[in-house]
């Protein structure tokens, strides 16, 4: 029992290892889906436009328990958080709960991951 998570963060692929590391740690590997993805942008400022291409590691795990004092949670978000401290395009998290509500943010996920809600009609032909 207790109130489950989705929770997706990721990092720049030359900090994937630190991840792999608190992961092990716990023997969380298993739990966690991961891969490295590549993100691209412009700059269209410049003369001529910039383009710029990141590797970032992504890992998610669905219907976890992900609570504020949980060794494992302590020491991802702590990682997450001293990443972006020392640049914001580093790393970036979201947790969804079980309710649907955004319950713990860092950096800029709105980049990387889609949050889509919707409301579906039961198909309830039992009663």
């Amino acid at each position: 029992m207790g109130f489950r998570t989705t929770v997706i963060f990721g990092v720049k692929k030359d900090y994937q290892q630190k991840v792999f590391d608190i992961l092990n740690k716990y023997d969380l590997n298993d739990v966690f889906e991961s891969g490295v993805r590549t993100y691209g942008w412009t700059e269209y400022d410049k003369t001529p436009n910039i383009k710029h291409t990141e590797y970032y590691a992504i890992f998610k795990a669905d219907d976890i328990k992900w609570y504020e004092g949980y060794p494992y949670v302590d020491e991802v978000e702590g990682l997450i958080y001293n990443l972006i401290n020392e640049d914001e395009e580093n790393a970036f998290m979201v947790c969804l709960g079980e309710d649907s509500i955004i319950h713990g943010e860092q950096g800029f996920w709105w980049d990387y991951v889609n949050h889509v809600s919707e409301l579906q009609i039961i198909d309830n032909t039992d009663f």
